[in-house]
């Protein structure tokens, strides 16, 4: 294989992460922005807890659980571009056990924490927006696809939209963080199967 290639194939894992942890920590700033990093929560709202105008937050773990997630798919993330970079940088290979068991481990914690993310958002935001939907006398109070006006004032947190994309981000960073898991598999494996043939050359 051409020395070029080599090198080319060389960064591929490393901007796979830059592009999987700019979704995650996107993800996060937006659902931290639109939630007040989890306190102010507009999530699964049901018609009782809708009808009640004492009510100013609503299932505030379920905003804490969609943060928390993000936050750590973002540091593992972060962690996971950090070696990859450093193995880049100096041309280590990693090699023990225990390191390739601890990238598994991040790599699979991030994904895992990206989908909850996902779940969570998706999900918590259109109960809402079906809850509001089915309420007609309450009938443009929320927005789902934009920020909230309230008599005309405004615009108020949270943003539609931002929730709408922080899901999605967290779909695709999930989804690009499972492509470089994949491709650090079948990588490790050639780097295997070429230093067994070295050996047995020998």
């Amino acid at each position: 294989m051409p020395e070029i290639i080599k090198q080319i194939l060389s960064v591929v894992p490393l901007a796979v992460l830059l592009l999987s942890l700019g979704a995650a920590g996107t993800s996060l700033g937006l659902i931290q922005a639109n939630t007040d990093n989890g306190i102010a929560c507009r999530f699964f709202i049901t018609y009782t807890q809708a009808m009640n105008s004492s009510l100013i937050n609503y299932n505030v773990p379920t905003c804490k659980l969609s943060v928390a997630s993000a936050a750590i798919a973002t540091i593992c993330l972060a962690l996971l571009t950090a070696i990859e970079l450093i193995s880049v940088l100096f041309q280590i290979n990693v090699k023990r056990l225990i390191a390739v068991i601890i990238q598994a481990g991040f790599f699979v914690g991030s994904i895992l924490f990206l989908l909850i993310t996902m779940i969570v958002v998706s999900a918590g935001w259109g109960k809402t927006c079906a809850t509001y939907k089915n309420i007609m006398s309450l009938d443009g109070n929320i927005d789902c696809t934009g920020p909230q006006y309230f008599s005309g004032v405004g615009p108020y947190a949270p943003n539609g939209a931002d929730f709408i994309t922080a899901a999605v981000l967290a779909g695709v960073g999930a989804a690009i963080a499972a492509g470089a898991f994949c491709y650090s598999i079948v990588k490790l494996m050639r780097r295997s199967k070429d230093d067994n043939e070295t050996t047995l050359n020998y």
